[in-house]
């Protein structure tokens, strides 16, 4: 089967945040197979450029100076490595991973976020065992859940709720609709996790992200524990294996990949029968996260019509996915010099993603969460200011410059729309919609038809015009 533009369309706007047309021709000599593994095998991807971009911008090395290392800063360096990076999928999965282990500094500190996301960035494809284990015992975690108050002489069940409920299983299997623990086993695995605690590095360390997870024997309940009607003296390692090894987390994990990355599920046969299906995959490979986002993303299911535009785009997506598709020019700036990169971060978090603060430890409400009128108006004011935003010099930020513009204007008003329909999806509009764009470019600004005519004045104001209307249309918030 042909692998077309519109399919390698489809696996950037996923796998990654969107790509240009370049972006997009580079996948499609691939096929399918070949360009899910371009994709995926990330750290084969060259970005040594690109790490010298980052070392000029950003000096992240020490979060006790303030002025270097602080919320804004961090956030800078995150929606850099989103926007320009040049390993797209590693950055979608630390987005995946950060709404779904959501922890968030409104009440840990900036530094264990930063580490955090360096964790999850780290780990994003190991063996789920692994990535659970690394991030029950990171520091923002044991923080944010509460660890670091579960001791034996008073058990404190946060992190055990969430574990089995937003991590790993979920409260029922969705394929089979039991439930997959009880209140015991939450008190029980609470014990297991007794003792978990970390140290911070002291004011003369030499590495100031030194913070090292710490077991205190002095405060974890050794007695024994029954778990899933499995009763010995577990720890919390213990409990991560035997979770990781249930098919109610395979079943989970596959809901949670499809939610973000293809199209919501139903309670439908032929959805459950999907779940199974991977959750094979899950358990056969070892549990490995790398073989399973493989799988889906190679699969028929992510490429058939149902998964076409399915989702709303996140905050993120449209901010991120609108400038790399059209190769709006983005300056990240340094640390004095930073305030204008800071409006990939301020317009999603308009938009209803704050990075580094979901809302709760359930994360971002997906899909239908990111729509209400005051949403929209906030997308539509973004469109407006990115289809504005002219540069001033060599200023940081993101601007859509007279230059870039002029590239993708074509001759006729009928075929610049077709490229920039094509471009911002490609987007498949009625033919109403398609020829009152045409007419937009056609007519002048009292009304008056005219011809086209591909000028600087004309692409200044009439072509940005276009990329505003376009980002405003219903086929553009969805992904």
């Amino acid at each position: 089967m042909a692998f077309t533009y519109d399919d390698a369309a489809h696996l950037m706007r996923r796998m990654a945040f969107g790509g240009s047309q370049s972006d997009i021709n580079n996948l499609i000599g691939r096929g399918r197979d070949g360009a899910v593994d371009y994709l995926i095998n990330y750290n084969q991807i060259d970005d040594a450029d690109f790490d010298n971009l980052m070392d000029e911008s950003f000096d992240l090395s020490d979060p006790r100076d303030g002025d270097k290392f602080n919320r804004g800063e961090i956030t800078r360096w995150w929606t850099t490595l989103m926007m320009l990076g040049p390993r797209q999928f590693e950055e979608k999965m630390t987005l995946f991973w950060h709404n779904h282990f959501a922890t968030s500094n409104s009440k840990v500190e900036d530094a264990l976020m930063y580490i955090q996301n360096r964790t999850l960035r780290k780990h994003a494809l190991d063996r789920f065992d692994t990535l659970l284990s690394k991030i029950a015992k990171d520091p923002a975690m044991l923080v944010w859940l509460d660890g670091v108050t579960n001791v034996a002489d008073a058990p404190n069940e946060n992190f055990a709720r969430e574990l089995m409920e937003l991590f790993t299983m979920g409260i029922t299997d969705p394929v089979t609709s039991q439930r997959n623990y009880t209140e015991r086993d939450v008190q029980e695995v609470a014990r297991a996790f007794t003792g978990w605690n970390f140290s911070s590095p002291d004011e003369e360390e030499s590495n100031p992200f030194n913070y090292q997870f710490e077991f205190n024997e002095d405060q974890h309940d050794f007695r024994p524990k029954t778990v899933f009607g499995q009763t010995a003296n577990y720890d919390g390692e213990d409990i991560i294996q035997i979770i990781a090894a249930r098919r109610e987390t395979a079943r989970f994990l596959v809901k949670k990949f499809f939610e973000f990355f293809v199209y919501p599920l139903t309670d439908s046969s032929a959805d459950r029968a999907t779940i199974d299906k991977f959750a094979d995959v899950y358990m056969r490979r070892d549990h490995s996260i790398k073989e399973l986002a493989r799988a889906i993303f190679s699969s028929d299911e992510f490429f058939s019509q149902r998964a076409r535009f399915a989702l709303i785009k996140q905050p993120l997506e449209l901010v991120i996915g609108a400038a790399r598709m059209i190769e709006a020019r983005f300056t990240p700036g340094t640390y004095d010099n930073h305030e204008p990169a800071h409006i990939l971060w301020y317009a999603a978090a308009a938009l209803g993603q704050d990075i580094f603060n979901p809302p709760d430890v359930s994360g971002w409400n997906l899909n239908l969460g990111w729509l209400n009128t005051a949403l929209m108006l906030n997308r539509f004011n973004y469109a407006a200011f990115l289809a504005a935003n002219r540069p001033e010099h060599d200023e940081p930020g993101l601007h859509l410059t007279l230059s870039r513009l002029k590239k993708l204007t074509k001759k006729d008003a009928k075929k610049t729309v077709k490229k920039f329909l094509t471009l911002m999806g490609p987007l498949n509009v009625d033919s109403a919609t398609n020829d009152s764009l045409i007419a937009y470019l056609e007519t002048d600004s009292q009304g008056n038809p005219v011809e086209f005519r591909k000028t600087n004045e004309v692409i200044d104001k009439k072509v940005r015009g276009l990329v505003h209307l376009i980002m405003c249309l219903a086929e553009f918030q969805v992904n």
